[in-house]
């Protein structure tokens, strides 16, 4: 059983005068536990910018896209970027998708490239063909080669720097419901995770045991409120993948209004994130009169900021695609040609 959560985990519910306000902040400073209260980069340029420096804590992040566009890439490589970046932050990476040996799988190949590897960076098949190269109960297994390796045990060791800080969770369509989330989340706030980042990946697989709860909108409303009840009571920053409905797989460009249960991840989320193809959604105008740049678009993501409240929305970044490698190049910029369906409109 989880241990009681502290006041400074769990703010008390009920008024509080501005004064008490002020005078707890001061207090939380004074304690040296103010870092709490900063955000959470994502490791993206500009988007923590737009972000104002990141995702805070109480605040809920949704994440949408077509499938294959690169949403569980961006949720694990912002996952790995936090941990890496800051020595106090620790991820709860929960995952319907993968299991956990083919995630680890991942971030080496991420963590290989953001080395500079090029030849060299490992891929799914290499580490494939390492574990196939030893032979059971001799010399260890992959990791073990990995780090006999002059060039791959660099990799090893910036992950031991964060290994005890990234929690991979395999979840269940079948028996992994909110309140499991929330148990786990509990956990490592009383193991003493005070700047916790949790992704869940992603928000449609969570089961929904009511049986009132019949409409997938109702299902999505309710899970969608309690992440975001669950981030606030905690303290916690919470990212989730969204996936889409059926006439959004259609669209020529994809919204947040295109994901499952829209209403409800509009007005729960703090920031809604958008991924779409480049190239799926360049306007016409750059297909007839350059085809050649266009068609090199297909390895660029733009993620739209459809919802922030914390600072501008309806802003539109690009970032290189490096799907071998489960990445993308943390540097982007803002996208200077024009889109397709390029207003927003979201209340």
């Amino acid at each position: 059983m989880s241990e009681p959560l502290t006041p400074l985990q769990m703010e008390a519910t009920g008024p509080a005068s501005l004064a008490e306000v002020m005078q707890e902040v001061e207090t939380l400073e004074q304690n040296g536990r103010a870092e709490r209260l900063r955000p959470i980069p994502t490791g993206f340029t500009p988007l923590d910018d737009i972000l104002n420096g990141g995702i805070r804590p109480g605040e809920l992040l949704m994440i949408g896209g077509a499938f294959g566009v690169g949403k569980t890439i961006w949720a694990m490589q912002v996952a790995r970027n936090a941990v890496v970046s800051d020595p106090s932050v620790h991820v709860l990476y929960i995952c319907y998708e993968h299991d956990r040996p083919h995630l680890l799988s991942r971030l080496l190949c991420l963590e290989s490239a953001e080395r500079g590897y090029r030849d060299d960076a490992l891929t799914l098949r290499k580490l494939a063909d390492l574990s196939l190269a030893g032979r059971p109960g001799q010399g260890g297994g992959v990791i073990n080669r990995l780090r006999s390796v002059p060039r791959y045990a660099d990799i090893l060791r910036e992950m031991d720097a964060y290994a005890d800080r990234l929690v991979l969770a395999k979840a269940s369509g079948d028996h992994t419901g909110l309140d499991q989330v929330r148990s786990w989340v509990q956990d490592e706030v009383a193991a003493g995770a005070e700047r916790l980042l949790v992704i869940v990946d992603y928000l449609q697989k969570i089961p929904v045991r009511l049986s009132a709860l019949e409409e997938e909108t109702e299902a999505t409303t309710f899970l969608t409120q309690g992440l975001k009840e669950m981030a606030m009571a905690l303290g916690v920053q919470v990212i989730a993948i969204a996936a889409s409905d059926r006439v959004g797989l259609k669209s020529k460009r994809m919204r947040l209004s295109d994901l499952r249960g829209s209403s409800a991840l509009q007005y729960e989320a703090d920031v809604g994130l958008i991924l779409n193809n480049k190239f799926a959604i360049l306007s016409r105008e750059h297909m007839i009169y350059n085809p050649s740049g266009a068609d090199a678009m297909r390895n660029w993501v733009v993620i739209s900021v459809e919802k922030n409240r914390a600072g501008r929305n309806a802003v539109d970044m690009e970032f290189q695609l490096d799907a071998s490698h489960f990445r993308m190049v943390s540097k982007g910029d803002f996208v200077r040609e024009r889109l397709v369906d390029e207003k927003v409109v979201l209340e």
